[in-house]
């Protein structure tokens, strides 16, 4: 059936009738990006399933901390959502390292973690938010929206604030080119 005014990827504005090319690209562009890093297969899928219904464009996936690494430095997100579990890489080393190496990207730290120890160091680390896995999915949606707004999201009744800046690290060239590269 054909749509007057439409014809393939072209649609007529409402306004004043000129042609706009709609592309994947340009459908992206209006949404907020996020790159998952979680080590379990099903929890990425499922997440990702969720944030698509809800016009989050999730921009890549990585199942350890140097995939992560590698990948984020090309894709750029606006907001990384991490386990704090992973292998090879705690989450908070890798949240470390992140803000260093895409310090415009919003950090989301998801884990099965409620205790004030870990959502303080993450904290400590640089994240912007800490979400609990056994929360509803909502609010994850509500975090990822929060963090990206420059606002910062934690659990309720855990003060995850850091009084101190966030540690800083320093990555050696050579330790940077193996864990970056291709």
């Amino acid at each position: 059936m054909q749509i007057p005014g439409v014809s393939g990827d072209r649609w007529k504005t409402a306004k004043n009738g000129e042609s706009k090319t709609i592309t994947k690209t340009t459908k992206i562009q209006n949404k907020i990006r996020v790159f998952l890093v979680d080590d379990h297969p099903i929890v990425r899928d499922g997440v990702r399933s969720y944030l698509t219904i809800h016009s989050i464009a999730v921009v890549g996936e990585a199942s350890n901390a140097a995939e992560a690494i590698r990948k984020v430095i090309k894709l750029t997100p606006d907001v990384i959502v991490l386990d704090v579990n992973l292998p090879f890489m705690d989450g908070g080393e890798l949240a470390r390292r992140l803000r260093r190496l895409v310090p415009k990207a919003k950090l989301l730290a998801f884990s099965m973690h409620s205790g004030a120890e870990y959502v303080g160091r993450m904290a400590r680390c640089g994240v912007h938010g800490y979400v609990v896995k056994d929360q509803p999915t909502s609010e994850l949606l509500a975090a990822i929206h929060q963090v990206f707004r420059g606002g910062r999201y934690f659990p309720a009744g855990i003060s995850a604030a850091p009084k101190d800046p966030p540690e800083k690290i320093e990555i050696a060239p050579a330790v940077y080119s193996v864990v970056a590269s291709p």
